[in-house]
């Protein structure tokens, strides 16, 4: 277990472990947002009980998870047995969809606020660690998700500092373990926004790569290219820190690796762990760095039209590189010569890093434009506003909806 502001355990780690936990202290060591508590490794999920003892002990917790698979595949039933030893009691709440809405949102926190439990575990990917956040804090501040929204809620702050929180992903990509944010949609109102505030970010995560190894192939693509858009836009945003950069560089190097490995062959353990990795990180880099303007795009593209996250990013992050390479041309020529793992940027990596990203996208069978959703102008102008977010603020090249919509014309 790595404890933040502690030093590392003395423990036989594989590569990647060794890897990951030292990327993890340099987070300590920079002062970067991230959890108090991160424990990764394969079967790490057997330290759960250790984990949520101090905080649940002899007392009860909330479960989060998706699905019927999360039973059958997510690790479950080993979870259960093992906070069973240590005395604490589960409820679970399940059936968290892929974008969480306000309606799933505001149930769960009823759950919580009837069961007042000791703690909040999410076990799934991004959406259950999502509602996990929120839960956490809504369990004992009052009002609806929605009050809390950026831009649209009633302007709500959290009073009252969450309920302890373990986060627990069984896919790779979207880092949400990392992150003080919870993103929730709106299909009826057609949005999706940000409840945040840095309590939220996980008491501890628990990354353990094996949860991952039954997610589908295009699971793990979508996630990959997620966790790509991540490190590439924290690399160039107007909020980019030179911490937050070496870190993503780093990870940039291992990408292509992993991905292709872990999508060919998913029982690859080690492939597994690299895109665990790669993931927490890119977690770190977005929550301290911020996005740009693919992701701004694809929030958009999820809450108005429900195109998976991941798909959307890879569908766009090549054109708004090649957009914003003005602005951040040395930035994106350092971040794509680390994807491409040249040892320092030539004057073709950023071209050559646009086609293998375009490359990668199509062997994933991932498409590599909008032209797909067949948008008609009205639709295109309709998805430039809801692309006005937080993500889009620290664009390198100041957007406009206006200038959104004239880039969208582009590529769909």
């Amino acid at each position: 277990m790595l404890v933040i502001g502690a030093l590392r355990p003395i423990m036989r780690l594989t590569r990647i472990e060794d890897k990951a936990y030292a990327a993890f202290e340099k987070v300590r060591a920079s002062g970067l947002a991230a959890p108090k508590m991160i424990v990764f490794g394969s079967h790490k999920l057997l330290e759960v009980g250790e984990l949520a003892y101090p905080f649940a002990g002899r007392g009860k917790a909330l479960v989060l998870m998706g699905g019927r698979s999360a039973r059958h595949f997510g690790g479950f039933d080993r979870l259960a047995t093992i906070l069973d030893r240590y005395r604490i009691a589960v409820e679970v709440f399940e059936g968290i969809s892929r974008e969480p809405t306000i309606e799933i949102v505001n149930r769960a926190a009823e759950q919580a606020r009837r069961l007042r439990p000791d703690a909040v575990i999410s076990l799934g990917g991004g959406s259950v660690i999502d509602t996990g956040k929120a839960v956490a804090a809504l369990a004992v501040n009052p009002g609806s998700v929605e009050d809390y929204l950026e831009g649209v809620g009633r302007g709500f702050t959290i009073s009252q500092s969450p309920l302890p929180h373990i986060a627990i992903p069984t896919t790779a990509g979207t880092g949400s373990e990392m992150t003080k944010n919870a993103v929730i949609c709106s299909p009826e109102a057609g949005y999706k926004k940000s409840m945040r505030d840095e309590r939220m970010i996980p008491t501890a995560a628990l990354i353990d790569p094996e949860l991952s190894i039954t997610v589908p192939p295009h699971v793990t693509a979508f996630g990959g290219m997620d966790a790509l858009t991540h490190l590439i836009e924290s690399c160039i945003t107007t909020k980019r820190r030179a911490e937050v950069s070496d870190l993503a560089l780093e990870a940039l190097r291992n990408l292509q690796l992993g991905l292709s490995v872990a999508y060919e062959d998913p029982g690859n353990l080690p492939a597994r762990e690299r895109m665990s990795y790669i993931s927490a990180v890119s977690g770190v880099c977005l929550a301290n760095a911020g996005l740009a303007m693919a992701h701004g795009i694809a929030a958009a593209l999820g809450a108005l039209y429900d195109v998976p996250h991941g798909l959307a990013c890879a569908a766009l992050l090549p054109h708004s590189l090649r957009y914003n390479a003005v602005a951040c041309r040395e930035e994106l020529g350092e971040a794509l010569a680390a994807f491409l793992n040249q040892s320092a940027p030539e004057e073709s990596s950023i071209d050559e890093g646009l086609a293998a990203i375009e490359s990668l996208a199509r062997w994933l069978q991932i498409p590599t434009d909008l032209k797909f959703l067949n948008l008609k102008e009205d639709d295109l102008r309709r998805l430039a506003h809801a692309s006005m977010g937080s993500s889009m603020s620290t664009n390198p090249v100041p957007m406009t909806a206006e200038k959104v919509l004239e880039f969208l014309k582009l590529i769909a």
